[in-house]
C-alpha cells in the first residue's frame, strides 16, 4: 500500500491511492478505520518534519530506523508496517521511484511526498536560502576540478573573496552508517588541503574559513557518540565545528565579507 525510505537527510514517503481504493472496495466496513489510521500517520509525518523551533531538536521527533521498527512491532491493527530493511546505499529520488514501481506496482505520481529531516530543513533555511544568490550552495566539486582530487564531493556552501569560505553539514541522526560519516569527514579534510593549495596559487589570504556543521547524536550507539565527542572536544586543525543553530555565524561572515560564487571566480 505504501513505502517509506529514509536515506541520508531525507525521508521519501508515498501511499498508493489505487491501493487505498482497492482496500475500500474489499472491505468498506473497515475502510473508515484504515482511513483514520493513515491520516493519523500522515499528520504525524507532516508535523514532525516541519520546521518548528519547539520540536526541532527532540530525538523522538525524527522518523528513523528505530521509529519504523516500533511501528512494525506495535501496529498490529488494520494498518501494519513491515520490518524495516537496511540498504547499504544512499537512495536518490529516482531510486525511490524505482522501488515504488517494484514493490507497489505503480508509477509514482508527481504529488508523491518527500519529507526532509529537521536538520536538513534548518540548513536550507539558514544557509541555502540567504546565500544562494551570493555563493555556491548545495554544490558538488567534481573530481579534477581541484588538483589531484579523485572523487566528487558535496559541499553545502563555498565562496571566495580574498579568502575561501566552505561549509559541510553532516547529520549524525540520519540513517547513515558510521563509516560513511567518517569517510565524509576524511574527504572534507582532503578537499580543504587542496583548497588551501589552490588559495596559495591564486594569491588569496591564508585566513580561510571552513566549518563542519553537526548536531549532537541522539541515538543509542556508543560509536556515534564517541565520534561526535571527539570532534567537539579536539581542536580540529582544518575546520571549525558549528551546531546547526549556529549556522548564522558562517552565513553572516559570508555576507559581511561579500563572498562570491567559487564556481564563477575560481573554476
Amino acid at each position: 500500500m505504501g513505502l517509506i525510505i529514509v536515506s541520508n537527510n531525507e525521508v521519501f514517503f508515498h501511499i498508493s491511492p489505487n491501493k487505498i481504493e482497492l482496500a475500500k472496495r474489499l472491505s468498506s466496513k473497515n475502510y473508515k478505520l484504515l482511513d483514520f489510521s493513515l491520516k493519523q500517520f500522515k499528520r504525524f509525518a507532516d508535523k514532525e518534519l516541519t520546521i518548528d523551533n519547539s520540536v526541532l531538536f527532540e530525538k523522538d521527533k525524527i522518523i528513523d530506523y528505530d521509529y519504523l521498527s516500533r511501528l512494525s512491532n506495535y501496529n498490529n491493527g488494520i494498518l501494519q508496517f513491515s520490518k524495516p530493511e537496511i540498504i547499504d546505499a544512499i537512495i536518490s529520488y529516482s531510486d525511490f521511484l524505482a522501488y515504488v514501481k517494484r514493490f507497489i506496482g505503480e508509477d509514482l505520481p508527481l504529488a508523491a511526498k518527500i519529507l526532509e529531516s529537521p536538520f536538513k530543513s534548518l540548513i536550507k533555511r539558514k544557509l541555502y536560502n540567504p546565500l544562494e544568490s551570493r555563493i555556491d550552495v548545495d554544490f558538488t566539486l567534481k573530481k579534477n576540478q581541484l588538483e589531484s582530487l579523485f572523487f566528487d564531493f558535496h559541499l553545502d556552501g563555498i565562496g571566495v573573496n580574498g579568502a575561501l569560505y566552505a561549509a559541510k553539514a553532516i547529520d549524525f541522526n540520519s540513517n547513515r552508517q558510521l563509516n560513511q560519516i567518517r569517510t565524509d569527514i576524511s574527504e572534507f579534510e582532503s578537499v580543504i588541503e587542496r583548497l588551501n593549495r589552490l588559495a596559495v596559487k591564486k594569491g588569496l589570504s591564508s585566513d580561510n574559513n571552513y566549518c563542519l556543521i553537526i548536531d549532537s547524536y541522539n541515538g543509542n550507539l556508543p560509536s556515534y557518540n564517541d565520534l561526535y565527542s571527539l570532534l567537539k572536544k579536539d581542536n580540529m586543525p582544518l575546520f571549525k565545528i558549528l551546531q546547526s543553530n549556529e549556522v548564522d555565524k558562517f552565513t553572516d561572515q559570508v555576507i559581511a565579507n561579500n563572498a562570491r560564487k567559487f564556481s564563477e571566480e575560481i573554476i
